[in-house]
């Protein structure tokens, strides 16, 4: 089966597919054993069964590895919480990446107001006060292994006291073929640890809906991704000993409804802040009855609200105080919102995540191949929290205390 994997990649070559990966002098050792570890941003579970899709590459590495039937992310299902779930083993709560948009009321500036982290704010990215729990590549490169990020979220921090050896700011405008160039750079230079990230797939998702023919030709251009990655890796004699994980942060459903928080709340009186979306919250006044408040969210059609100490404990959604003290869970397709936000942007259209991780929309995919995992094998579902364990096993080192399962880890390798 390996064999016809190499087939594969010398017919995409063949084909202008991957024929300009790089061929430069490199000083690593090509026999050692590495990992990459590819996040498709927003690549639902299904989505490798699209008809409307040429995934070659994928489809090979299908069929000569490991597939886990879904990979269910953790709560919220949004994309900085489960990338760092992912490469921590931890749930949100205990990892601190409670959303994407976070209130940190223990942070305070020399003013006092409240921290507040959220995807473009550089100076929180970069915090490492913002990053608990320990990713993969700080426990890499604790035991002497040598790691690099493209863009993953977190690596931009340093993190207790920690950064890759190699990594790189986010730049969405970056090509794909520049993103694999530089993982198979710092592989050839000895980093046995590499993570890349590709947003296309979410981004199209997000803009025409999941069953779009635009997220079609997005999984496409993460499958050329792919293939150019697999043809460098082989030219350097690296394919058969590299083990390449694929997984996705969550899947992506249809959203078509608001919800209109200010029909039941006085936004201006009783919230200090509102997280809006699929994941929404609350942070009241110190003046709101939060348990009225609750009520009254709570008894809108179509979402369920908590206290923070009452969300059911399956979500791991209460153990931080950077969660909001009042929880909002939209059903799928509805979204949180307000009159005038609709007034002034239009209705919700497109795609969306971020609701309850057992709605199978959400899931994502988790796909790998190398000298660590079978050939050819399909598994029941695993969780987000799994991959840390699977990644550290697959390297060698020993994991920090993480959520996983060691049985997880058992199913899927060697």
């Amino acid at each position: 089966m390996r064999r016809s994997f190499l087939s594969l990649l010398a017919l995409l070559v063949l084909a202008g597919c991957s024929a300009s990966a790089p061929t430069a002098p490199e000083s690593g050792d090509p026999t050692a054993r590495a990992v990459v570890l590819i996040s498709i941003d927003g690549f639902r579970h299904d989505y490798p069964e699209r008809t409307d899709a040429e995934t070659p590459t994928m489809d090979a590495l299908i069929a000569e590895g490991v597939r886990a039937e879904r990979l269910v992310p953790v709560y919220p299902t949004k994309t900085f919480p489960n990338h760092y779930s992912l490469v921590t083993g931890l749930h949100p709560e205990a990892h601190g990446i409670v959303g994407n948009t976070i209130l940190d009321p223990t942070m305070g500036d020399a003013r006092g107001d409240t921290a507040r982290f959220s995807l473009g704010n550089r100076d929180a990215v970069t915090d490492g006060r913002w990053w608990l729990g320990e990713p993969i590549w700080v426990t890499a490169e604790r035991q002497g292994v040598r790691t690099g990020t493209v863009s993953w979220p977190g690596s931009e921090a340093e993190i207790n006291g920690v950064r890759p050896t190699n990594w790189m700011v986010y730049d969405g405008d970056l090509p794909y073929a520049a993103r694999v160039d530089s993982a198979l750079t710092w592989i050839g230079r000895g980093a046995r640890l590499v993570t890349l990230y590709f947003e296309g797939v979410d981004t199209a998702g997000h803009r025409f809906g999941p069953d779009a023919e635009e997220t079609a030709r997005a999984m496409e251009d993460v499958d050329a991704a792919l293939a150019r990655l697999a043809d460098g890796l082989r030219q350097r004699g690296a394919l058969e000993t590299t083990d390449l994980v694929i997984v996705s942060d969550h899947g992506m459903a249809p959203v078509s409804q608001p919800i209109f928080l200010d029909d039941v709340v006085d936004l201006e009186r009783e919230t200090v802040a509102v997280i809006w979306g699929e994941a929404g919250g609350v942070w009241p006044t110190p003046s709101a009855d939060v348990d009225d408040l609750v009520a009254r969210i709570d008894a809108l059609d179509h979402v369920e609200a908590y206290r923070r100490e009452d969300v059911p404990a399956r979500f791991h959604h209460r153990a931080s105080e950077r969660i909001p003290p009042v929880v909002i869970i939209p059903e799928p397709g509805w979204t949180v919102s307000s009159r005038g936000y609709v007034e002034n942007r239009g209705m919700p259209s497109g795609g969306a995540h971020g609701y309850d991780n057992a709605v199978e929309a959400m899931h994502g995919v988790f796909i790998a191949r190398g000298p660590s995992f079978p050939d050819g094998v399909v598994t029941e579902p695993l969780s987000a929290v799994d991959v840390y364990g699977i990644l550290a096993r697959a390297l060698g080192v020993t994991p920090a205390p993480n959520a996983g399962s060691d049985a997880a880890a058992d199913r899927v390798l060697r």
